[in-house]
């Protein structure tokens, strides 16, 4: 995981596309993914985590 060795914070648009990606590859259920991008992006904050969580499409979290 590339995003995993940056040295600076990820943007949020970094880390929603990591969600979105992890989601679309279908291995991924929505229910472990906040503890999965925490563990990818350790640099990165619980609380914006969840909000990028809440940005994700619907139609994502159903499948």
């Amino acid at each position: 995981m590339e995003e995993s060795s940056q040295t600076e914070t990820a943007s949020d648009a970094e880390v929603l596309a990591y969600m979105q990606r992890q989601l679309r590859s279908g291995r991924v259920k929505p229910g472990v993914l906040v503890s999965l991008t925490q563990t990818a992006f350790a640099d990165v904050s619980h609380e914006r985590i969840v909000e990028c969580f809440k940005q994700l499409d619907s139609t994502l979290l159903k499948r």
